[in-house]
């Protein structure tokens, strides 16, 4: 999956130096918009080849745990039914 999305990187910043508009490249690439607008931002920042160094070391790392326990997630879920989809200080006044 990182090698094909590292191959959309690329075609994606050489059609936007072709002048192909963002909408366009992501229809093409079948990506969602805003992710050629960062591929397409990081690519201006850094370069190419620096930022795929970028992307493939982002994706190494380790992904961090959950901070929410499953219980914690049953309880949001009962209020947000029970109270009608409230916001996220109401859930948070519930809870406490």
């Amino acid at each position: 999956m990182d090698m094909l999305n590292e191959t959309l990187i690329t075609l994606c910043g050489e059609l936007y130096e072709q002048g192909i508009p963002k909408s366009h490249i992501a229809e093409k690439l079948g990506k969602n918009r805003e992710t050629i607008h960062i591929w397409i931002k990081g690519i201006e920042e850094h370069g190419l080849l620096v930022y795929l160094e970028k992307y493939r070391r982002a994706k190494k790392g380790k992904r961090a745990k959950r901070k929410a326990n499953s219980l914690v997630k049953r309880w949001i879920w009962e209020i947000r039914e029970r109270e009608y989809n409230c916001c996220g200080q109401k859930i948070q006044y519930f809870l406490s």
